[in-house]
């Protein structure tokens, strides 16, 4: 898991950030919250976080000299920053100073997660094939490296159904004979993710396999993996990815 630490002078605002993200998802836990810079430097000596996101303007040590110290003390660490519109230049000249990346507030469901993505993945150090890229970018547990039946038979469901727009936990633990919480419980102890979040995973692996045809529509791609809405497929396609469809489709991920 990647440890996030947000950094806002607005409790309310911390609080959407925490709730509205879809941390899980991207493979991220939130591991402390902090009001202001100083505040988060000692947060960061308590969890060293692999990423920061912060507002620029706070009381005692705003998001620019948080930035500066952060990267000076951890140099591994990434940073984005949250900024206002008027704050928008002062933001793009953070970038020199190594902060990673920036969003403009408000920012939309979906851009974060999509940001964090990129971020972490789309840009290694080391060069990588594509599909070393999509593996590292939504990593999946396969059915050989698990060692209980009862996880292995669900993941072997999940490859089988995960295009019927209806799947459910539910359907899934009834054709197995056991409990909803039984095999929720054994799948998250041994791939470290819930069912639907696996399930979410697969489908969006499988879209990208089906987007490598350029001939395929977006809307085919997401019927194809058990989407009926198309906007919904594509904002959880970009959470993922870090980019969308038609993006994707266009460009890969090595550009």
């Amino acid at each position: 898991m990647t440890k996030v630490l947000i950094v806002d002078d607005e409790k309310y605002v911390r609080m959407g950030i925490r709730s509205e993200t879809d941390w899980a998802l991207i493979g991220c836990e939130v591991v402390a919250e902090a009001s202001n810079g100083e505040e988060a430097l000692l947060m960061a000596d308590e969890f060293r976080p692999d990423l920061v996101v912060s507002d620029i303007r706070m009381p005692k040590m705003d998001g620019i000299a948080l930035a500066e110290k952060l990267l000076e003390k951890y140099p591994g660490t990434k940073v984005i920053f949250l900024t206002a519109y008027n704050e928008f230049e002062y933001a793009r000249q953070a970038i020199r100073i190594g902060v990673s990346d920036y969003l403009l507030k408000p920012f939309q469901d979906g851009e974060l997660e999509a940001s964090i993505q990129r971020l972490l993945h789309l840009h290694p150090n080391a060069p990588a094939s594509s599909k070393e890229l999509e593996e590292k970018l939504i990593p999946l547990k396969k059915k050989e490296d698990i060692s209980n039946r009862y996880v292995q038979t669900a993941i072997a469901y999940i490859e089988e159904h995960f295009a019927e727009m209806d799947f459910s936990v539910t359907g899934l633990a009834q054709s197995m004979g056991v409990s909803d919480g039984h095999i929720s419980r054994l799948f998250k102890a041994e791939t470290d993710v819930s069912i639907n979040n696996y399930l979410t995973k697969y489908r969006i692996r499988m879209a990208m396999d089906y987007l490598k045809d350029v001939q395929v529509k977006v809307y085919e791609v997401a019927e194809k993996v058990g989407y009926q809405d198309i906007a919904y497929f594509s904002n959880t396609f970009k959470k993922l990815v870090g980019r969308t469809p038609s993006d994707y489709q266009t460009k890969g991920l090595m550009e």
